[in-house]
């Protein structure tokens, strides 16, 4: 942890340009005698500091000294930054995201390279909502506390749910929480959009805490036998855009100029809801259940229009 101290020590130096020793203790939560012996090392490893007493005094680093740029190149620096800005939104006050930032600005201050690159990873329904929930969530998974909410599934079901939560994760333009749900007493993973009344519960003890690839492989278990091999005819005019929805390997393009989708979905009323979205476009091949299903589910909206 010293190597890591001492270099983000040099980094404050170089951004701030003039820093008290009780200021960069406080930040590091070490004693004042700790960030002493550290400038002792600093200055025996080469770099030209030096420091002033009294009154608007502290320790700073001499003009014209530069500091590695982490072996990054101009675009590849710019490109980890604007992720982390983006990132920014989740881990808002964590410590070590931040040292981290700043070691990247810093690299990116003395190349001057032009950003190129913009990520947008909020969520237009919950604009304000988004930073305090993550952060809130982000809080209670590294404080090992439970998250207490209210959900509505995709079933249009509302209920409270206690979650012991694991990660945060934003997939496919969505922001989810993935957890050990109490009320289902299985693993779960919520979108954040359905969440409503979100605050953090007791403390808990964690026993298990699967990797990522074991929560995918429990989350697909969990669906799997929901899903259904599902084909879709869709006309020229949205041919184009279905890579936006889905996969490019189940997309086939017909001689006539139409395609053919092929998907595995869960089989609930979001499915239904999901293929009437394309309109007049899209028309399901099979399975004939669907067919029939989705005849009814608009003749229903039609019922809607007849007063």
């Amino acid at each position: 942890m010293r190597v890591d101290r001492l270099l983000s020590t040099l980094l404050i130096l170089k951004n701030k340009g003039k820093v008290t020793a009780k200021e960069l203790a406080e930040h590091f939560e070490v004693s004042v005698r700790t960030i002493y012996r550290d400038m002792d090392k600093i200055g025996e490893s080469g770099v030209p500091i030096a420091g002033e007493g009294g009154k608007g005094g502290g320790y700073y680093i001499l003009e014209n000294y530069e500091i590695d740029n982490l072996f990054f190149n101009k675009g590849e620096l710019q490109t980890v930054k604007t992720v982390m800005n983006s990132l920014e939104v989740v881990l808002g006050k964590n410590k070590q995201f931040n040292d981290i930032l700043m070691k990247v600005d810093n690299a990116i201050n003395s190349s001057g390279n032009k950003e190129v690159l913009s990520i947008n990873m909020s969520h237009f329904s919950m604009e304000e909502e988004l930073k305090e929930y993550l952060a809130t969530m982000s809080n209670a998974i590294e404080e090992d506390r439970l998250i207490v909410f209210e959900y509505i599934n995709r079933n249009m079901e509302l209920a409270k749910r206690e979650v012991e939560p694991i990660r945060i994760e934003f997939s496919s333009g969505q922001w989810y929480l993935s957890g050990f749900c109490r009320y289902r007493k299985d693993y779960r993973k919520f979108k954040l959009v359905r969440i409503s009344k979100l605050r953090i519960g007791e403390k808990f003890t964690r026993i298990n805490n699967p990797s990522s690839d074991e929560l995918q492989e429990i989350f697909y278990k969990s669906y799997e036998h929901k899903l259904v091999e599902v084909k879709l005819l869709f006309n020229q005019r949205i041919g184009q855009q279905l890579s936006e929805y889905f996969q490019k390997d189940g997309i086939t393009k017909n001689e006539d100029g139409t395609y053919i989708v092929t998907d595995e979905c869960p089989y609930d009323e979001g499915l239904l809801r999901f293929i009437l979205g394309f309109g007049s476009n899209c028309k399901v091949i099979s399975p004939q259940r669907l067919r029939a299903d989705m005849k009814k589910y608009v003749n229903k909206i039609i019922e809607n229009y007849n007063d």
